[in-house]
């Protein structure tokens, strides 16, 4: 069993909600739809549990939140960070740093939180995946070696090791902790080096002209003023290094979506794809909790959606639009009591969605980033806009639909949106914006007519 107090990619699990016992261990990533309200996605590694019950030999799914963080991977003595594992995930965060994102995005201050993971090769990212939900962001190397014979025979094989390796997968983004405590020089007494010796070996054998990617941390556990100084020292230094790998990284996933958008023309370009990619973009925003910014990466790829239909309409057909002319066998109406409706994603990422199952998780997506921002008329009035909508886009597909189905649909939606601003305003809010939802029920009131009109129990 491992000792690491923390898991092989970096999401928590509900734990947090009942208090927080520390990360897991954990290995391949899947997906799962919640079975309650709890968190705002919802992901599971398969064969992940808690520790205490890793030793069970049924393997279990394990939800987890989307408080996942930019993963660090963590590497060299396990003890030493097991025993900084808690002052550091807490002191993370607490300073802001500014953020300058990409295509003129205006500079924010961000709180950097990290999910400590023990290395493994396979987490690195293989050629071709540029999912950047597990993508590692940064590697620390752990150390209190002050044995000269130590770091001969054992330390500079293993760093030397873990270096290779990260160099082998193009992962430059690196750091060595070199932590000094006074129990250390006790229980050795021989053949010890100043640290400034040992530090300097480091800087020399691995860090060639980066003598800043090897940081010394002083006495971290103790209440002193030098412990202080070189605490603060140390999480300055891993906020930037983290903040600086993720720009970069972030950048390049933004220049391939652009790139994958810019095929669109071309024979062979599928929406789901390209789908799949920018909502992981729009999942790393809302990881940073800029839900505007994740909001406009939704918003971008319903007008995409939508103009691809109306130029349906006009007679430009796209090949790949023709999945979405399938008949209508599902009319449930829209599900906004799960933050995420894995059923109807898994669908579009295999290229399986209706063109009701499109609409109905991209609005869904929309609704709980307006949620988030507090926006929650601005549902009312996109969903009204929504259901007319989809009753104009699937007449322009030709898409053949049963009669009443369509109007159980819409009807369905009309409450379910309803049920969902109900749920997030108190009584004297519904009352004072009554204007915003009468809209829909009267669309509802209509659709329960007609619905009654051709004898269709609901």
């Amino acid at each position: 069993m491992s000792d690491w107090p923390f898991n092989d990619a970096g999401l928590r699990t509900f734990r947090r909600c009942s208090g927080d016992a520390g990360p897991t261990d954990s290995t391949e990533l899947h997906r799962e739809a919640l079975p309650n309200n709890k968190a705002l996605f919802g992901w599971y590694f398969h064969g992940v549990l808690p520790l205490k019950h890793m030793e069970s030999q049924e393997e279990k799914p394990v939800i987890y939140t989307m408080e996942n963080k930019p993963i660090v991977t963590c590497a060299g003595d396990q003890g030493l960070f097991t025993s900084l594992y808690t002052s550091l995930a807490q002191q993370l965060p607490r300073e802001p740093m500014e953020w300058r994102g990409t295509y003129g995005r205006a500079p924010k201050m961000i709180h950097l939180e990290a999910n400590f993971v023990q290395f493994k090769e396979e987490l690195l990212p293989k050629e071709g995946n540029k999912a950047l939900l597990t993508f590692p962001f940064l590697h620390i190397y752990w150390t209190d070696c002050c044995d000269t014979e130590t770091y001969k025979s054992s330390v500079k094989e293993d760093m030397m090791r873990w270096q290779n390796t990260l160099r082998s997968h193009s992962s430059a983004d690196w750091v060595i902790i070199v932590v000094e405590t006074n129990d250390t020089k006790k229980k050795n007494k021989t053949n010890i080096l100043p640290r400034s010796s040992i530090v300097d070996k480091i800087r020399s054998d691995f860090c060639n002209k980066q003598n800043d990617r090897c940081v010394v941390l002083s006495d971290p556990l103790k209440d002193s003023s030098r412990s202080l100084e070189s605490w603060n020292s140390l999480l300055l230094k891993l906020r930037t290094l983290l903040l600086m790998s993720f720009t970069k990284n972030l950048g390049r996933f933004e220049d391939d979506m652009r790139t994958l958008r810019e095929k669109r023309t071309q024979p062979g370009w599928s929406f789901c794809e390209y789908f799949m990619v920018q909502e992981e973009l729009a999942f790393v925003f809302e990881m940073l909790q800029q839900f505007e910014d994740a909001l406009v990466q939704y918003d971008e790829l319903d007008a995409l959606f939508t103009q691809y239909v109306l130029n349906f309409g006009a007679g430009d057909t796209a090949n790949w639009l023709g999945s979405f002319c399938t008949p209508v066998h599902n009319w449930s109406g829209l599900l906004l009591r799960r933050p995420i409706d894995m059923e109807k994603r898994d669908s579009i990422q295999h290229g399986e969605a209706s063109l009701l199952d499109l609409r109905s998780y991209l609005f869904s997506r929309q609704c709980t980033l307006l949620i988030f921002l507090q926006r929650p008329w601005e549902v009312t009035q996109r969903a009204l806009e929504l259901l007319h909508n989809c009753v104009q886009e699937l007449r322009l597909l030709e898409v053949s639909v049963i009669d009443g189905a369509l109007d159980c649909w819409v009807f369905l939606s009309c409450l379910e949106v309803l049920h969902r601003i109900e749920g997030c305003c108190d009584q004297a809010e519904l009352a004072a914006n009554c204007s915003h939802t009468v809209g829909l029920w009267a669309y509802a009131t209509d659709k329960e007519f007609l619905l009654d009109s051709l004898d269709i129990l609901l």
